[in-house]
């Protein structure tokens, strides 16, 4: 695995300073692989991959879901509505490197990737 370096603002004073501090990225055809693995398994998954925290939820489908919803007076009244969320997987940080997959389109469809990898400096 290869060095990657990040800026990262430092907020000792007002003026922010930049430092460059070494960190491991893993390659995203591996991290890929664990999120399909993850994805096909089905289960939820919390842990630390590669040195970074790695989440992953199934998607929930519920026919009706419970809703508590501001009545306008101070109090909540309950609606049912059907609810979908979508599978999700997410590894690193915000702001240092992070990347996820959303299964949008539903648990078969092909996932939307987002990587945020704008302070590395150096590959």
């Amino acid at each position: 695995m290869n060095l990657t370096h990040v800026k990262v603002e430092v907020h000792e004073s007002p003026a922010f300073q930049s430092v460059v501090i070494p960190v491991a990225v893993p390659d995203l055809d591996d991290v890929r692989a664990l999120a399909y693995r993850l994805h096909a398994a089905n289960q939820p998954f919390e842990d630390v991959v590669w040195g970074w925290p790695v989440y992953y939820d199934p998607e929930v489908s519920e026919d009706e879901a419970a809703f508590e919803i501001p009545d306008g007076t101070g109090g909540f009244r309950t609606e049912y509505r059907p609810f979908w969320s979508p599978a999700s997987f997410t590894i690193g940080e915000s702001g240092v490197w992070f990347f996820s997959l959303l299964w949008e389109d539903g648990r078969n469809g092909e996932p939307v990737e987002f990587l945020d990898d704008r302070n590395l400096i150096a590959r």
